[in-house]
């Protein structure tokens, strides 16, 4: 029949096969975490921005910028100088100074 020896062989080959079959597996998965590494450094493009809609805005923008300022420049009251609070302070001091030398 088979001698002991040859089936000791065959019993190790068959207990060594997964081992084989796991290294192998192992570096497959290496592979493939190297290719989704790869895969993943994709470049990005933007499409180019509308420059003649850029520059639309700009002076859409400027123009009620100035818009706001006039409105707001025609809205405030102008002051007159000679009603402002130092000049009544100081004008009502001189008269209190005057009255006292009376």
């Amino acid at each position: 029949m088979t001698s002991p020896a040859v089936l000791a062989v065959l019993a190790t080959a068959l207990a060594l096969l997964p081992a084989l079959a796991a290294a192998q597996d192992a570096s497959a998965r290496t592979d493939t975490r190297l290719l989704m590494e790869t895969t993943r450094r994709r470049l990005i493009v933007r499409p180019a921005a509308p420059v003649a809609g850029a520059f639309r805005d700009a002076e859409r923008a400027t123009d009620e910028l100035a818009a706001r300022r006039f409105a707001e420049a025609a809205a405030a009251p102008a002051r007159v100088p000679q009603l402002q609070y130092d000049v009544t302070s100081a004008i009502q001091s001189r008269n209190l100074q005057r009255a006292r030398r009376r």
